[in-house]
């Protein structure tokens, strides 16, 4: 069971980068915590494209990459490769893919 994120739209809280992986952490432990399933057979994911947030971008902590958020053909291409990527190594996973920005 996979969880993918871009942190592009966190629950209301809009655009938090990197820092929206906590999400994805807290959706595979309830899949773990109510389904059943094995925590060696979970992986959350950050897909860091960079993030349209001044405030994290000028934020010296900040862990992402410092670069406006990638769009249109670009970013498609790198979603389409992790998902290429996925299912060529683990061809039954599930995929739920979080939050991604329309």
């Amino acid at each position: 069971m996979i969880v993918v994120t871009d942190g592009s739209r966190i629950l209301g809280l809009g655009d938090l980068g990197v820092q929206g992986i906590g999400i994805a952490i807290g959706k595979l432990d309830m899949y773990v915590a109510a389904a059943g399933i094995n925590p060696q057979r979970i992986l959350p994911v950050m897909l860091d494209v960079g993030t349209n947030n001044q405030k994290l971008l000028e934020d010296q902590l900040y862990l992402g990459v410092r670069q406006p958020r990638l769009e249109g053909e670009e970013y498609l291409s790198i979603v389409d490769e992790f998902m290429e990527a996925v299912f060529k190594r683990w061809s039954k996973a599930i995929i739920q893919v979080y939050f991604f920005k329309k």
